[in-house]
């Protein structure tokens, strides 16, 4: 299991199916979970993020040391997380074209 800051251990319970590296990965494990198990990654998430935010500002986004970066990919997938939760109040985007039509290109 990837590391993270210690102020943020108690989010390692999330990080070996939430710490996801590329856009695709997170898109595709949201698709997959219900809508329970998002919700409670985002109620998890949400009263930390202004300090994930924070924290991971104080280091440069291209040489980030490895428990940065897991606690990065995992604000990443809070991200993609919350328009399901906030917007959709369900995993995929409704009333729109089916995901596999889409191509999440990488850098």
């Amino acid at each position: 299991m990837a590391k993270l800051p210690d102020n943020f251990s108690d989010l390692a319970p999330f990080v070996d199916e939430w710490a996801l590296a590329t856009e695709l990965e997170r898109n595709t494990h949201r698709r997959a979970c219900t809508q329970a198990q998002l919700q409670l990654y985002y109620d998890t998430l949400l009263p930390k993020m202004d300090a994930i935010v924070e924290h991971l500002n104080t280091f440069p986004l291209d040489d980030m040391p490895a428990p940065e970066s897991s606690l990065l990919n995992l604000a990443l997938m809070f991200m993609e997380v919350s328009p399901a939760i906030e917007l959709f109040h369900q995993p995929d985007v409704p009333d729109s074209f089916e995901a596999e039509r889409f191509e999440i290109l990488q850098p």
